[in-house]
């Protein structure tokens, strides 16, 4: 990707910024550096965080292509890691495109594939001179001898391992089994005294100290090779150390004689869905793969990955567009809104206002929405109670009905697809057309009461994850005992999802002027003839030509005439 270089990217902390950094940009560049000692490498990793940097004012030479590039200093390069030095690709590296969007940087596809950018993926060279076309292996291979044979670069393999310090001079931490001996030197705690327990004549003031190193009680033991007096480790484990395994103990969490039974294990994990921010790739998602890791190799576990599958939720933002903040004033608090709307209303609103993936801005309107969405639910609801109890009733399964088993079934296999994919916002999509379809059912004088009790028992399981509080109430008023929550998950006829008439369009001139059922099996022929002899058609067109019918299969009959 050298040749879509379109800026280096230096870590604040390299030894080369100070010579780089011209006198103009002196100043910004020496109190951005001073901000960076602030941050943490993990929280200056974070994939979420915004990414921020300062022009040295000075340039770099792309060897590949000569142009001219400029050289910045940004806090998401470390210096701990290969360089800490990047060259900034924005059409093929996530954070150096957001950089790049940010400082209005150049932006140059030179790999082939995907719609949008940036496109991380393997591709063809493209935009890359007599490159071009190569990808993968070949493409380095062919860029590093070109590089070589100029002295301008060579092949090297940087490796990102560094070691874990688990220590923490808190107190709220599992106290780490070691005990110092003057005689024995660090002596692990015996298995029989075990887990060492956090005491509580603890002393938590602002002194920079432990607060175990200050407690007698703690601090004080015996050593368990000599007996003599011994001291405790006063520091306690990150408290990364518990949470990356404590999936395993979920699963067997009463067993007071080892921390896990290998076969309940089996049985249950790995775990299938992870949901975290990004950051997590860097901080709870990499430690609990090691300690899995870990524990595959010494036999205790059988399988080598935690977690199946990881999906990062997105950041709700202000109504301004900008990330919550106080002092932007642009924060949201949830009791006011359930308070007006209640929770399910509120939980809905989060579910379909925003791709689960990506978030977006709050909106007020969005929420006042969902809450009008609900309450034609609501009237569905009663008004099909009304019918269920009333003598409207037909045996015949009508068009009307089949109309409806259709958008029943064409329900529960979206809605079932889309939460599995967690795509809420398309699954409550679906809820509003089943419910734009009872609204055109309900008017009817006559219906199908069998048809209708099986679609509102179906429709009220389905709503019951998204509106739960509601799902039940409802569930209750047609006189079940039982919870909502302890029905099967309603299951659809894949024959219902076959139509045998589907309603369409017919334009005059490209206005529309009826709507008809035709049978699907109708050819283009047959549907033509249907369109022109319908009344409404005939009246429209009465003492005029028809110059020519277009027929959209499934869809529409458009009609040209003249005169």
């Amino acid at each position: 990707t050298l040749f879509g270089a379109s800026y280096v990217v230096f870590a604040p902390e390299n030894a080369m910024v100070a010579e780089l950094t011209t006198e103009e940009h002196k100043e910004e560049v020496e109190a951005y550096i001073e901000a960076a000692k602030m941050q943490s490498d993990i929280d200056r990793q974070s994939l979420s965080r915004e990414k921020t940097g300062v022009f040295t004012g000075s340039y770099a030479v792309n060897p590949i292509n000569g142009r001219v590039i400029p050289i910045w200093v940004g806090d998401y390069v470390l210096n701990t890691y290969g360089t800490g030095i990047v060259m900034a690709v924005p059409a093929h590296d996530e954070r150096d495109f957001e950089f790049a969007k940010k400082y209005d940087l150049p932006i140059e596809r030179v790999i082939e594939g995907g719609k949008e950018l940036p496109f991380t993926e393997i591709g063809k060279m493209v935009n890359s001179g007599d490159f071009d076309g190569l990808s993968g292996d070949e493409a380095k291979e062919k860029v590093t001898a070109w590089l070589e044979e100029r002295n301008s670069g060579a092949l090297k393999v940087n490796y990102r391992l560094r070691d874990w310090l688990v220590s923490r001079q808190r107190y709220w931490g599992a106290p780490i089994p070691i005990v110092y001996c003057d005689k024995c030197g660090e002596v692990v705690v015996e298995e029989k005294d075990l887990p060492v327990e956090l005491p509580y004549d603890v002393e938590f003031a602002p002194d920079g100290k432990s607060p175990l190193a200050k407690s007698e009680s703690f601090l004080n033991t015996t050593c368990p090779k000599c007996g003599g007096h011994a001291q405790r480790e006063a520091d306690t484990l990150d408290t990364f150390v518990c949470s990356s395994w404590y999936y395993l103990r979920y699963v067997d969490n009463k067993n007071t004689d080892e921390p896990f039974d290998k076969a309940k294990i089996d049985k249950m994990l790995p775990v299938d869905k992870y949901v975290g921010g990004p950051e997590h790739a860097v901080m709870h998602l990499l430690y609990a793969r090691f300690i899995t890791k870990a524990l595959r190799d010494m036999g205790y576990l059988s399988f080598d990955e935690p977690f199946k599958s990881l999906t990062h939720q997105g950041l709700i933002l202000g109504p301004d567009g900008q990330k919550m903040s106080k002092s932007k004033g642009n924060t949201i608090s949830p009791d006011e809104y359930i308070t007006q709307y209640g929770s399910d209303v509120f939980r809905m609103y989060l579910m379909f206002g925003f791709s689960y993936s990506e978030g977006g801005a709050w909106s007020d309107e969005g929420i006042r929405s969902v809450s009008k969405f609900v309450d034609r639910v609501e009237r569905n609801f009663h008004n099909i109670r009304d019918i269920l109890q009333s003598s409207s009733n037909t045996d015949e399964l009508r068009p009307e009905d089949k109309e409806l088993l259709y958008w029943n079934a064409n329900t529960i296999k979206g809605v079932s697809e889309d939460a599995e994919k967690m795509q809420f916002n398309t699954a409550i999509a679906r809820m509003m057309e089943m419910t734009n379809a009872l609204i055109k059912y309900i008017p009817l004088k006559q219906h199908n009461h069998k048809t209708l009790a099986k679609i509102n028992s179906d429709f009220i399981r389905v709503m019951a994850p998204f509106a739960p509080h509601f799902a039940e109430e409802i569930w209750h008023m047609f006189g079940n005992e039982t919870s909502v929550f302890d029905e099967p998950w309603p299951v659809f006829d894949e024959s219902a999802l076959i139509k045998d008439e589907v309603e369409i369009v017919i334009q005059i001139n490209g206005k529309i002027k009826e709507r008809i059922m035709i049978p699907t099996s109708a050819s283009d022929d047959e549907i033509k003839e249907m369109a022109v002899a319908n009344e409404t058609i005939q009246k429209e067109t009465d003492g005029k030509t028809v110059v020519k019918v277009i027929v959209i299969k499934g869809r529409l009959v458009n009609i040209v005439v003249k005169g």
